[in-house]
C-alpha cells in the first residue's frame, strides 16, 4: 500500500529531528522514575499493566498482553497477582460471557497516583534550571504535542505509525539515519 507524503516545511523536520533526539532521553527519566517509585513488591510489568489498565478502563486481558508483549497466559498470571494484591478487579463482560474486562480499584489507583506524583516532583525539581520563559515555551510544545498526537490516536483514518513503510513500499530505500 503506498500512502501519499505530504511536503514537509523545514521548520516542520527540524522540529520533528528535534523531537526525535529529545524524546528519549525525556523518556528514559521518565521511565526510571516511575519504576523507582512504584509501589514495594511491584514488578515493572505489573506497574506497566497498573498505568495502562487505568488509561484503558474496561480493557481485556488480551489488550494488557499486547501490551507489555506477553502471552496470554503470561499475562492472565500477572493479572491474578494483581487482582489478588486488590489492585485489579476482573468482570465478565455483559456481552459476552468469555471476555473479561479489567478495572483499576483505588488502591490500584493509589500506587500509579503515587508513583506519579514523585515523578511529577523529580521532574520540576529537574526543570528547575530553566528560565521562566523557556518553562512557558515547553508547556507550550507539550500542549500542542498532546493535542497533535491525541487527534491522531483517535483518527480512524490515521496512518500507519511505522514511518518507513512509505519508503519500503515505494521501492527506496530508508532515509538517511534510519535503521
Amino acid at each position: 500500500m503506498i500512502r501519499k507524503v505530504n511536503k514537509v516545511s523545514k521548520r516542520e523536520d527540524e522540529c520533528a529531528r528535534e523531537m526525535l533526539d529529545a524524546v528519549p532521553s525525556v523518556m528514559r527519566f521518565i521511565r526510571a522514575e516511575m519504576r523507582s517509585h512504584r509501589a514495594l513488591g511491584l514488578s515493572v510489568p505489573q506497574f506497566r499493566s497498573l498505568v495502562f489498565i487505568e488509561k484503558a478502563a474496561g480493557t481485556s486481558l488480551t489488550a494488557v498482553a499486547e501490551h507489555l508483549g506477553l502471552t496470554a497466559p503470561s499475562a492472565c498470571k500477572l493479572i491474578d497477582g494483581l487482582s489478588g494484591r486488590g489492585m485489579v478487579t476482573r468482570r465478565e463482560s455483559a456481552g459476552d460471557r468469555r471476555r473479561v474486562t479489567l478495572e483499576i480499584t483505588p488502591e490500584g489507583t493509589r500506587a500509579v497516583t503515587d508513583a506519579r506524583a514523585k515523578t511529577q516532583k523529580s521532574l520540576s525539581a529537574l526543570l528547575h534550571s530553566l528560565e521562566t520563559e523557556e518553562l512557558v515555551t515547553v508547556t507550550r510544545a507539550m500542549s500542542a504535542l498532546r493535542r497533535v498526537f491525541t487527534t491522531r490516536a483517535s483518527s480512524p483514518t490515521a496512518a500507519p505509525s511505522d514511518s518507513r513503510s512509505v519508503f519500503l513500499s515505494e521501492g527506496r530505500s530508508r532515509p538517511h539515519g534510519n535503521s
